[in-house]
């Protein structure tokens, strides 16, 4: 623009009435070249329209797959509690299996397909590995593997369709109202829980096994010698506990002392 500023030239005294008042130190000529004090504004504006108009391809963060285990499958699920965390969709599995291996990427695929194309909907993509979370395995009666099973309005729906891409999420999204579900299996009591965990302990440590198999062999084939065998350990529990009552007694320490 034509500034007075730059070169010198006397302005008029109308234009010095209507023109605002500068500091002293900015009577000193100056460039006519101004940068604009708006300009970060500018800048701001012009990168929010940038990444909103559509030019380009959208990126999508990829949804991770959901590792569930014994101790927080019913947590995080709440399959037999009212399911109100969302749809399930969890791969029962095994590391070894080849079947398992070649499903893992579509899995991968699966969750987040199901992120972007139905958002609002809870679908939700999870797994379970069987030979670290054996409760599960028994709780879902899970004797092949993959297995795939769908936690949907309080019930669940097993997959035995193909193993693509497509047709998991059309399942996902609605196909498995076309089947008809079962029953949540209720979670393991304390009871269950304590005897599977003793019987992993006892699967690991070979005497241990080896005892438990040879009794119930005895129970199998003779049955009378077990019942003898159990009244034996029976009667020599209840021996054994009068003599250390008697010992720890307050009775057989005043003795002593007198």
């Amino acid at each position: 623009r034509y500034d007075f500023w730059s070169v010198g030239i006397p302005r008029p005294p109308l234009l010095r009435s209507l023109e605002p008042r500068r500091p002293p130190h900015d009577t000193m000529r100056k460039s006519s070249f101004r940068i604009p004090t708006t300009w970060p504004f500018l800048v701001a504006a012009f990168l929010f329209a940038a990444s909103v108009i559509p030019g380009g391809p959208v990126v999508v963060d990829a949804a991770e797959v959901t590792v569930l285990d014994d101790a927080t499958f019913e947590h995080q699920t709440q399959a037999s509690t009212g399911q109100t965390t969302g749809k399930w969709f969890v791969k029962f599995y095994a590391p070894w299996c080849g079947h398992c291996k070649k499903l893992e990427p579509i899995w991968d695929d699966l969750a987040t397909k199901l992120e972007t194309d139905h958002p609002s909907d809870g679908l939700l993509v999870a797994k379970v590995d069987v030979t670290k979370n054996k409760g599960l395995g028994e709780r879902f009666e899970i004797r092949g593997y993959p297995t795939l099973l769908f936690f949907a309005e309080r019930q669940m729906f097993r997959y035995k369709g193909p193993r693509d891409l497509d047709s998991l999420a059309e399942f996902a999204a609605g196909g498995y109202k076309d089947i008809e579900g079962e029953k949540v299996p209720s979670p393991p009591g304390v009871v269950e829980i304590y005897g599977t965990k003793l019987r992993e302990f006892m699967d690991k440590n070979e005497f241990m096994r080896v005892t438990a198999e040879d009794f119930v062999h005895i129970l199998e084939m003779r049955k009378n010698a077990a019942v003898v065998l159990v009244v034996m350990g029976l009667v020599l529990g209840m021996f054994l506990g009068l003599i250390v009552g008697s010992a720890l007694s307050p009775k057989a320490g005043k003795k002593k002392k007198d």
